[in-house]
């Protein structure tokens, strides 16, 4: 499941989300969230099974570190969010089988909304015409998942990393 960015230690979640969402009805990040998003009245995070996660269904981060400003407990953290680094508990693959490039049908969606916050260039790169790659400066904000015509773009969960 992926959690909301700039954790150092992903078993926070899990111990002091549940303190934020017992005293109100919505976690500040999740309230910071969605101001952010406001247009749309709703952010890309949600509590969800005593933790706070992100839904990329229908548009990535903006890496805007408002979420870890609001977070009481520290389990986000504000140095992350200030460096722009969202040390997700997750990492981002393209599925060969259910990528349209990969079957040699010209699509390039993925590679047209990358952007990189961290960067200067698009951290998915097309070997040849076809076959994407996601580049080691992706920094997983998850913009290209909602936007896949085959939902090939996946998410996989990194080892927890405890302190």
């Amino acid at each position: 499941m992926p959690l909301a960015p700039y954790s150092q230690d992903y078993s926070l979640f899990y111990e002091n989300c549940v303190q934020c969402v017992e005293k109100s009805l919505k976690a500040p990040c999740v309230l910071a969230c969605d101001e952010v998003y406001n247009k749309e009245n709703s952010g890309i995070l949600y509590f969800n099974e005593n933790c706070v996660v992100v839904d990329f269904s229908t548009k990535g981060c903006l890496l805007c570190g408002e979420c870890a400003k609001s977070c009481p407990n520290d389990v986000l953290d504000k140095n992350l969010a200030e460096e722009r680094n969202p040390n997700w508990n997750f990492s981002v693959k393209i599925s060969e089988t259910s990528c349209l490039a990969h079957q040699k049908i010209l699509c390039n969606t993925c590679k047209d909304v990358c952007y990189s916050v961290l960067g200067k260039e698009n951290a998915i790169k097309f070997v040849r015409l076809f076959y994407p790659e996601i580049k080691e400066s992706c920094i997983s904000c998850g913009e290209c998942v909602s936007k896949c015509p085959t939902q090939a773009i996946l998410l996989f969960e990194k080892e927890r990393k405890e302190l």
